[in-house]
């Protein structure tokens, strides 16, 4: 997979006062963690951030960090975490999760779809019911999406996991869980009504949580 590279500022602990005024010189407070070693604090600069991943769908991407410090050096990195504004949506804080060429990583990948489903032009409606899958591979082989064929799916039919073609990399969600299918009109009503009350409920719980997590991030620096 395509390296990406970004540079870093190694800090201390930083009292919830300055965490805001880094903010607002568009600077990301970060931690870096994992493969047994200490944490490290760090911060990087959001536009540069954002250019290095091209967009929230591929956290996935593995970051070459170059970071600046008493002692400078290097370490690859995959983004494990992002802390929100609930209202702004802009990022407050990202844990990095350091990586091995040679050690397995388990992490999300999005599922991006291709093609028209035959199913939908017979009055058929499409319903996406995952965004992303867990995989379990070496870094490099890790790829950047999943790639979801819809070219012969026709009414009352679904793909599930288990129809992904598993190549260099193992699927850890549920093989039987299903990804996309083509509903009739009427059960495609009472599905996606089903979904979004679902999801309204699921959006107050993650905005609660987020709110609490970025809070918690602050006292943690503090």
């Amino acid at each position: 997979m395509e390296k990406s590279i970004l540079k870093a500022t190694e800090r201390e602990e930083l009292r919830k006062n300055k965490v805001k005024k880094l903010r607002a010189q568009g600077l990301i407070p970060c931690v870096i963690y994992g493969n047994n070693k200490e944490n490290t604090l760090i911060y990087v600069k959001s536009n540069e951030y954002d250019k290095s991943v091209r967009s929230e769908f591929l956290k996935n991407t593995i970051i070459k960090l170059d970071i600046e410090g008493k002692k400078p050096h290097s370490e690859f990195v995959v983004t494990y975490d992002l802390q929100r504004n609930v209202v702004s949506r802009d990022i407050t804080h990202i844990d990095f999760l350091r990586i091995s060429e040679d050690k397995d990583v388990k992490l999300k990948v999005p599922v991006h779809f291709n093609g028209i489903a035959p199913g939908t032009k017979k009055g058929g409606v499409l319903i996406k019911k995952m965004d992303y899958v867990l995989v379990q591979c070496l870094p490099s082989k890790l790829p950047a999406t999943i790639e979801i064929d819809l070219t012969s799916l026709e009414v009352g039919e679904f793909i599930s996991v288990k129809d992904i073609p598993q190549e260099d990399y193992t699927i850890l969600s549920h093989p039987d869980n299903s990804i996309v299918r083509v509903a009739e009109p009427r059960k495609a009503v009472e599905e996606t009504s089903t979904e979004e009350s679902e999801e309204e409920a699921e959006g107050e719980g993650e905005e609660g949580a987020t709110e609490q997590a970025e809070g918690s991030s602050e006292e943690a620096s503090s």
